[in-house]
């Protein structure tokens, strides 16, 4: 009879253990399942977001050879406004150096007609010099201001170009009038 209770007792054992790892393995199952669920959901968003990132990089490209493109157009504007500083520079010193050279010669001039008061008829004449040369500096004035007009000309003229070969939206476009405008 001792046989038959431990028989017994080891099949009711068994039948526990069978049951535990049964409710065990159906919720092993569960969480495999919804891992599984999970994984699908993520790959899935993988999938989406690699079409978009794909079409970003295409959006980025396009407008990084817009970008580049309107550089490009800038850039013969950029070596006119070059040309004009170096122009305006040289206009400028060539006329530092006139003033200067013309002022010596006048101080000169009258330090020699102070020396001699003999000479003051030619201080007259030095009178009519010095109209001259404010007339010399009124021409030089001009002549800059030309300069600057025709700079402005120019990159009017580099912008028109520009945006007749790439539209600009509109906020570029007022940017580019207020630098104008400024320059």
């Amino acid at each position: 009879m001792l046989m038959q209770v431990s028989v017994m007792i080891m099949a009711i054992s068994v039948a526990v253990l069978v049951i535990y790892l049964v409710q065990t393995l159906r919720k092993a199952q569960e969480s495999i399942d919804t891992a599984n669920k999970t994984l699908k959901e993520a790959q899935d968003l993988i999938h989406r977001s690699k079409d978009d990132v794909e079409e970003l990089v295409i959006s980025v490209r396009s407008l990084i050879d817009q970008v580049n493109h309107q550089v490009s157009a800038v850039d013969p504007l950029m070596s006119s406004i070059k040309d004009v500083g170096v122009a305006v520079n040289e206009v400028t010193t060539a006329a530092k150096e006139v003033s200067t050279t013309w002022i010596d010669k006048v101080k000169r001039r009258a330090q020699t007609a102070a020396v001699t008061p003999a000479e003051a008829p030619k201080a007259a004449a030095w009178l009519d010099w010095i109209e001259t040369g404010i007339k010399t500096a009124k021409v030089i004035r001009n002549v800059l201001y030309s300069e600057q007009r025709k700079t402005h000309d120019a990159s009017t003229t580099v912008y028109t170009n520009m945006t007749a070969k790439s539209p600009l939206d509109h906020e570029s476009k007022n940017r580019h009038e207020q630098a104008v405008k400024l320059g």
